[in-house]
């Protein structure tokens, strides 16, 4: 009897595998306007928590990686244009946004994965954002990434705007889940006999 639970409780392990949930604090971001139909950069760094950057070193898998935010178009007026790419190269820190137009982008911008394909967002308006492009698996194993978010005024309807005019994405938390495997148990059992 004891040999069967033995074997049961062996063949229940080796069909699961460690999971490994890691999330970000939630943080906010200002991109503001300074033009009018020509798009505006705000590069925002995340540091990643460590759980993610050691994952060669620990054979962990890749399982799923989101970010998600509420992005808020707080004018009362203005229609405002966004996208996202993520980098893996910038020049911000995470306490210093990098601000920058068409006419100084930096070389990576091309490079940058787009993970916000462009939207226009009406005035005074809230909206869920979730994004799992999967360009967000590749942060997974970096220390450091870049968001690089564009704004542009698109739309003036009735009312005096407010300044700034900025977009807000407001609690954006970057999450992973990780398992570890656990190969060679189900080789140990059959060579067991059992």
């Amino acid at each position: 009897m004891m040999r069967t639970l033995f074997a049961c409780c062996v063949l229940m392990l080796s069909g699961c595998s460690a999971r490994i949930d890691i999330a970000t604090e939630p943080f906010d971001v200002r991109v503001p306007v300074t033009s009018v139909l020509q798009p505006v950069y705000a590069e925002v760094a995340l540091d990643l928590p460590e759980e993610s950057v050691n994952t060669e070193d620990l054979d962990l898998v890749v399982e799923e990686v989101s970010a998600t935010f509420t992005l808020v178009n707080p004018s009362p007026s203005l229609t405002l244009r966004t996208s996202m790419r993520l980098s893996f190269t910038g020049q911000a820190t995470p306490d210093e946004p990098l601000v920058y137009s068409d006419l100084n982008r930096p070389a990576y911008y091309a490079q940058a994965a787009e993970i916000l394909p462009t939207r226009d967002f009406d005035p005074e308006t809230r909206t869920p954002i979730r994004l799992d492009h999967p360009a967000l698996k590749d942060a997974v194993g970096k220390r450091r990434v870049w968001f690089i978010v564009s704004n542009t005024v698109v739309r003036s309807g009735l009312g005096t705007p407010r300044f700034p005019v900025e977009i807000v994405l407001e609690d954006i938390v970057f999450q992973a889940v990780l398992t570890k495997p656990f190969p060679g148990l189900g080789g140990a059992l059959e060579a067991g006999g059992l």
